[in-house]
């Protein structure tokens, strides 16, 4: 025998409004994040202004074609080296790979994969160094008492040793990520 809280007619009520307030609640959380993602009420077209000491990442778009469109100040479509911010103009002058004057969004896109790689082959070496037994692993012993109370929160696994893939994920979660 079986007792019925619930008549049908009030189960199906109270079904339709846990439904309802389900779907208003992805509705709510899918326009904040609309909004975050258009920097914070923005149109989308022009970065939100720097809000924090991260914050200066957030403005660069991963889409090289965004960043040619942003810094071409005579609007002919391209982008010269002199069009960029006096800063950028030697690090970005390296990107004009053909010589033509203007940067490509290959070239920033190939430029921008090659720096990624490179700081990848900057990190692999660093931590290579550090690892003095060749396990693949830092330990306490071979970073110091000082920097291993530094590091250690990263040990997810608690064994202690560091891996390359716990010091990375560490890393990740200090900083937020670049809204880009």
């Amino acid at each position: 025998m079986t007792l019925a809280l619930f008549s049908n007619k009030t189960h199906s009520a109270i079904r339709r409004f846990v439904l309802g307030s389900f779907l208003a609640a992805a509705v709510l959380a899918g326009g904040g994040a609309a909004y975050a993602a258009n920097g914070a009420g923005g149109t989308g077209d022009k970065p939100a202004p720097h809000q924090g000491k991260d914050a200066r990442r957030e403005h660069h778009p991963k889409d090289p074609a965004r960043l040619i469109k942003r810094l071409d100040k005579n609007g002919d479509g391209k982008l010269t080296v002199a069009e960029l911010p006096e800063k950028a103009q030697k690090r970005l002058g390296k990107a004009d790979t053909n010589k033509d004057g203007t940067l490509s969004a290959e070239e920033l896109k190939a430029h921008a994969e090659q720096r990624m790689k490179d700081r990848a082959a900057k990190h692999k070496a660093r931590f290579a160094k550090r690892d003095k037994n060749g396990d693949g692993f830092l330990t306490k012993d071979e970073v110091g008492e000082k920097r291993w109370e530094r590091m250690k929160a990263g040990d997810a696994n608690r064994d202690g040793k560091l891996s390359p893939d716990e010091l990375r994920a560490a890393h990740a979660a200090r900083k937020p990520p670049a809204a880009r």
